[in-house]
Order: structure tokens, then sequence, then C-alpha cells
């Protein structure tokens, strides 16, 4: 039986920019969604329909043929057309206004998180009006980017896309480029006292990604995790997607508080820990602090991450020695970024790991979608091989030293009154603590409406805060702006004050 049309149903219009086949198809192709033509129905003949619409033909074929390829109609066009009759009738009224069965019911929350989902997403990063890639005082944890060497880059990026035939334009299924991995460990053996071979490193897409991979590898839902108090919100975010217990230990002028955390979690599966820059207070873990993680971690059977995030930038001595070279049971991964030495929007980061867990690491990598473009890694690796990224750390740790220094200075003539930086050998930021007990998100809020931008420390705990304070970073603001820009969040911070 002909399913009866109705010509204001398919109406065209030829003065529409759509054109007219278009226009019939989205006609037909609603009014099958919606039930309004039924499964099985035949339609007029191509020619017919022309006539009736007053359309050529070849409009009519065009739109059925398109209908047909989806799996909309059936049978020959043009000898015996059909509304397909496979199609299950639950899926008839997608779009449309038709009433629904009550077997048809929409879910109550088709938006509904997993439980980790959920805490995971509930995460924010503190501070108000952040924008990662827009450099304004005193945003932490972005490079000065304006005086990153990006001439020199694109030569050596324009050298490694010249040629398609260079392999560097497949896929990369590996652990990483092998020249960046040897590069990568011979760095970090030399400047960091790691131990390592080539062998041992595994390239990432950053810090997150290493983090995100390592805690997958390692973690079983409901394992404990010792984290620090107050600590990183990206380790925060990564722990808690792979379903850990997390265990806050303090964190103290010494770092980590390994016999508190004994106290805490005698048995955790892992300790995340940022021992030569403690993020965000920037203290470092002392040397017996460190000798008696690694000696509980041993004891304990329980794997170590290491972040090392920034730690070419101290100001006083050499960078100190890495924890993972102090151990000796083979329990730490190494955890290393290129978005604070170069720039963010570079996206490579590495973990160095144990030889036990190098094949695994290494098969899991392919499946996460965590390895870096391979000509982005093989610019990285002569940028490294050529002597060109030592040469910007020692000139970037020079202009840091000396914003860091301004920072403190102009701290002290213009905000004396509201809070007290904490002394600080390295890093990109530093931490201002509050007087008198004033609110540090207040005080971000009142910050942000003056266009500044300082993070609030309580949101890196995950219990009460023990310190209110302001996260203040220095690195990509030049000197002048953060003595104008001291003025302008002393004058913010006043509406503060009883």
């Amino acid at each position: 039986m002909r399913t009866p049309l109705s010509l204001d149903l398919l109406a065209v219009d030829p003065q529409a920019d759509t054109p007219l086949y278009r226009q019939l198809y989205d006609a037909l192709r609603g009014a099958i969604l919606e039930g309004r033509l039924t499964a099985g129905g035949r339609l007029p003949s191509s020619r017919r329909l022309a006539a009736d619409l007053g359309v050529g033909r070849n409009t009519v074929l065009s739109a059925y043929e398109q209908l047909a390829a989806e799996g909309y109609l059936e049978g020959q066009i043009g000898a015996g057309t059909r509304i397909a009759s496979s199609l299950p009738d639950n899926l008839l009224e997608v779009g449309g206004s038709a009433a629904r069965g009550p077997d048809q019911t929409a879910p109550a929350n088709p938006n509904r998180l997993s439980r980790r989902g959920e805490t995971v997403a509930a995460i924010r990063r503190p501070g108000i009006g952040y924008e990662r890639g827009q450099a304004r005082a005193f945003q932490h944890g972005l490079p000065a980017v304006d005086q990153f060497p990006a001439a020199l880059w694109s030569r050596l990026l324009g050298r490694r896309t010249r040629d398609p035939r260079n392999g560097l334009f497949g896929y990369e299924t590996g652990a990483g480029y092998a020249p960046l991995r040897e590069a990568i460990a011979a760095h970090a053996g030399a400047a960091r006292g790691v131990i390592c071979t080539p062998d041992q490193v595994i390239v990432t897409t950053g810090a997150q990604a290493a983090l995100d991979l390592a805690s997958r590898m390692l973690i079983d839902p409901e394992d404990a995790v010792w984290i620090e108090e107050p600590g990183y919100l990206g380790a925060r975010a990564a722990l808690l997607g792979a379903g850990a217990r997390l265990m806050p230990v303090p964190v103290d002028g010494e770092g980590l508080d390994v016999a508190a955390g004994i106290a805490l979690e005698p048995a955790p599966r892992l300790i995340y820990v940022t021992p030569s820059h403690q993020y965000p207070l920037g203290v470092t873990l002392s040397l017996p602090r460190r000798l008696a993680l690694l000696d509980f971690a041993r004891r304990a059977d329980a794997w170590v991450i290491e972040d090392d995030y920034d730690s070419e930038y101290r100001y006083a001595g050499r960078p100190l020695a890495s924890l993972q070279g102090l151990d000796r049971a083979t329990r730490v991964l190494y955890m290393g970024t290129f978005s604070k030495t170069l720039f963010p929007g570079l996206k490579v980061g590495y973990l160095i790991v144990p030889d036990a867990l190098v094949d695994a690491f290494r098969a899991a990598i392919r499946l996460t979608g965590h390895v870096p473009a391979p000509i982005i890694q093989a610019a990285l690796a002569e940028f490294i091989g050529e002597g060109h990224f030592g040469a910007h750390v020692r000139r970037m740790r020079t202009i840091y030293a000396a914003r860091r220094a301004a920072l403190i200075d102009a701290a002290e003539r213009e905000l004396v009154a509201f809070l007290e930086l904490t002394p600080c050998d390295g890093g990109m930021q530093l931490v201002g603590c509050l007087r008198d007990g004033l609110d540090d998100r207040h005080a971000s809020a009142l910050a942000a409406a003056a266009n500044i931008h300082v993070a609030p420390l309580a949101p890196y705990y995950l219990g009460k805060p023990s310190l209110s304070g302001l996260h203040m970073g220095f690195a990509g603001i030049p000197e002048a702006q953060i003595a104008r820009s001291a003025k302008r969040l002393a004058v913010a911070l006043a509406e503060m004050a009883p």
C-alpha cells in the first residue's frame, strides 16, 4: 500500500540556500523518525513525486538515494521504494514530539557519571578566572614563554617535517623516540642524580599523563595511597580516578612527615611526594626524612612516585639530588616534565620506572594515547642534544632569580600588612602566609576583581586547612609588572582589613 504524503509536509523552497534535494531529504527523514511515515510503507515513484512538488526528477532521486544509503529506505529506487521495515520502533521518535510509550521513558539522569568520575569532576583548580595560557600577575605554573627561543625551535621542527619518509609521520607505538629517551636519561643523571638507562624512560604527553598512567598501572580500587597535605590537585585527580583511598599526610618544615604517615596508614600501596620542592608550600624533604621514606617503602612493599616538576630552578647552590638516586630497593618512579622548563603547550613529560616495570609500562602506554607526536619528540631530542636545553635553563634561572627577588622586595614594601612570604630557595612561585587569620579564598576573590591571580591554599587541603595563604607565581611576570601588581594587590586586600 502506498503511504499517503502531504505535500505541505514535503514543501521545498527554491529560494532557500539549502539545495532542493537536501530539503526533501530532511523532510522525509524527519517524517520517518517522528513516525509520521510508517515502516514498510511505499513511497511515490520519483517521477510522480517530482511532478507533485514541481521539482526535477533528479532532485527526488538524489534524496531517495541518500535515504537508501543511510538505511531509511529499501527496494530498488524507481521500481517500488519503501520505508525500511527493520527500523526499531523505539528509534522512530528521535528528535520528534510524539508521546513516549511506557517503555520509552527517558533515564532519570542521562549524564550520570561513575562515583570516581563525579569525585574527579568536582576537583577545581584554585583561583578565579584562571586561564593557563594567559600571563598575568601572579599566575603560578606558567614559565616566561616570551623568553623561549621560538625561532630556533621552529628551525629544529622544520628540519623534521621536510621529509615524510623519515619515519616520524607514522604512529608512535613505543615508549618514546629513542634519541629523546637517551637525552632524558643523560640529563636526569647529570642534573638530578637519577640512576637509569634509556630503556627505563617512558615518554608521555606531559606530567599529568605520566601520573594517570602510573596510577592506572599501580593502584587497585580502594588501595590506600599517601598524598601530601596540602598537595598537588593533579595528583589527587589521577589517584582518585584510579580508585585510590587517599591518606593525607601532613607536610611541615622538613617536608612529608613520614612518622605521621605510618601512624595514619601503615600499609599504603603507593606514596606520592614532591621532595625537591614541595607543591604548594615549597619546602624540601630533609635527608633523614628521605631515608626514612625509602626504608618504609621497602618494608611496606609500596611504590613511590617522585614528582620533580621544577627542580631545575634552584637559586642557592646546585639542584638537589633526586630521591630516586638514593633508592636501592627500586621502589621509586621518577617523574619529570618540560612544561615548566620550556613551555606548557609542548605537552611532553616522562616517567623513569624501575626495570621490573619497563615491559608493562611500555605495553600499556600504547593503549592510553599518552605518547607525544614523534616529530615533537625528535625536535626536542635535538634541542637537548645540541646543548640548547641546558643553555635555556641556565638563562631562565638567572631571569627567574631576578623576578623572585623583585617579588620578595615588592611584598616587603607593599604587602607586609597582609602577608609574609615563606622562604624558598627554588621553584617558580612563593607562598604568602596571610596575617591575622585572613581568609585566603576571600583574598583570592578580591585579587581577581583587580585582575590579579593569586591562588588560595585552602583547595590544596583534603582536610581542614592548617594554613591560610596565597600561591604567588613570578616566573612569567616581568619585574616592572611585579612591582605595579603588588601595589594593586595591596589595594585589593585592604578591603579585608577590619
